[in-house]
């Protein structure tokens, strides 16, 4: 079933709006639960509370890109259910990740530093904007999905190294453009 007819589901109330979005998207939905949490059950939790949370919001909401509006609610629940879960200590799991994005955009608390991140955010997307679709789906792969070298390796066909060096380069571009907008 398409997207706009699963949203028109939602706005009906129809309760098979749940089973379609599970049916079409708890594969992506649950890898990014996965890469985050590294347990199953967890996991299944936090897709059970991804689809109860899109319930609640659709409507009023009508996501342009439902598998977008599906990946950041899935993505922010398990970062929550992450830090809940891991409180006081810093686990391997997203160490990584984390820390070479930590290099470009620095946690950030207050309104001021809240409104500043949007605008780096806004920056952020307009590099990605100007990369090569290859280059693209490898970033994101990497920090939005938070997937390991070797799975992003394994799946375009390419070498650990490749990723790697790749990813360096793309930080040190994205590095160069915030400094040059004088973001950081």
């Amino acid at each position: 079933m398409d997207d706009e007819r699963i949203i028109g589901l939602y706005f009906e109330r129809d309760e098979q709006a749940i089973a379609e979005t599970s049916q079409k998207y708890s594969s992506l939905c649950g890898r990014i639960a996965m890469n985050i949490l590294a347990d199953k059950s967890d996991a299944e939790e936090v897709l059970g509370d991804t689809w109860l949370r899109v319930w609640k919001s659709i409507p009023p909401e009508r996501p342009k890109c439902l598998a977008a509006y599906l990946t950041v609610i899935v993505r922010n629940l398990s970062l929550d259910k992450f830090r809940r879960r891991n409180a006081g200590k810093r686990p391997d799991t997203l160490a990584a990740a984390s820390d070479e994005a930590a290099e470009l955009i620095p946690d950030t608390v207050s309104i001021e530093e809240q409104t500043e991140r949007r605008v780096v955010i806004e920056a952020v997307n307009r590099f990605l904007g100007t990369l090569p679709k290859k280059k693209r789906v490898l970033f994101v792969r990497r920090y939005f999905y938070l997937d390991s070298i070797e799975e992003i390796a394994g799946s375009l066909g390419v070498s650990e190294s490749y990723v790697t060096v790749t990813l360096m380069r793309i930080r040190k571009k994205l590095r160069t453009q915030l400094a040059k907008e004088e973001l950081i």
